[in-house]
């Protein structure tokens, strides 16, 4: 098992919504889940079962703590759409979907010192967006000098996106991807945020 994280930082202006994005990238994408897929072709898809082995590598039980692209795919595939949050967690979605792989996306205004990935300690949790605390236990994660505040199951409220945010990472989790399959990751998370974010500018990316 490899695990890598595309990083792309980028400099934006966030938005309510973004109707072009949603008009020629999210509704089509959409249509074609509910015209193609089921629940079963999401549990055959490479993808999905190659984050999922890395979960129960860690120690994680991928049907309890689901990825969020997992959680994502079926949500969609079962006719229940998705929820319009701001430009950057819409962009966020419409590439988890496109590559059904965890994506995270994170207010770097809100993160303190460097970025580390680990894994969650016994008994460890943080406040989800929109849940309770959420248990990152053996669950892969983000952390900076405050703590833990993003995984590929559910971020925290610490770093997430609003309308303010400005300065961001956008972080995919590649598991089991090689380098061509990251870098070709990388130069369509780079054309997609260009494209559909408000005066967006991709400052760096970076695999590591």
């Amino acid at each position: 098992m490899t695990i890598k994280l595309g990083v792309t930082i980028l400099e934006f202006k966030n938005e309510t919504k973004n109707d072009a994005m949603w008009a020629t990238l999210l509704t089509p994408l959409i249509d074609r889940i509910n015209a193609n897929d089921t629940l079963e072709t999401i549990r055959q898809s490479p993808e999905i079962q190659a984050t999922k082995q890395a979960y129960k590598a860690l120690g994680k039980d991928p049907s309890r703590f689901r990825p969020s692209s997992d959680s994502l795919w079926r949500r969609v595939a079962k006719g229940k759409g998705l929820y319009q949050v701001n430009a950057l967690v819409d962009l966020n979605n419409a590439l988890s979907l496109t590559f059904k792989m965890p994506f995270g996306s994170y207010d770097l205004d809100k993160i303190q010192g460097d970025i580390t990935l680990t894994k969650g300690l016994p008994g460890a949790q943080y406040p989800g967006i929109g849940k309770d605390m959420i248990n990152i236990e053996n669950l892969l994660v983000l952390a900076d000098n405050q703590g833990p505040f993003g995984s590929p199951t559910s971020d925290s409220t610490t770093a997430m996106i609003n309308e303010t945010t400005h300065r961001a990472a956008i972080i995919a989790y590649l598991f089991d991807v090689d380098n061509d399959a990251a870098a070709h990751i990388q130069a369509e998370v780079k054309a997609t945020a260009e494209t559909y974010l408000s005066e967006a500018s991709v400052v760096a990316q970076q695999i590591v």
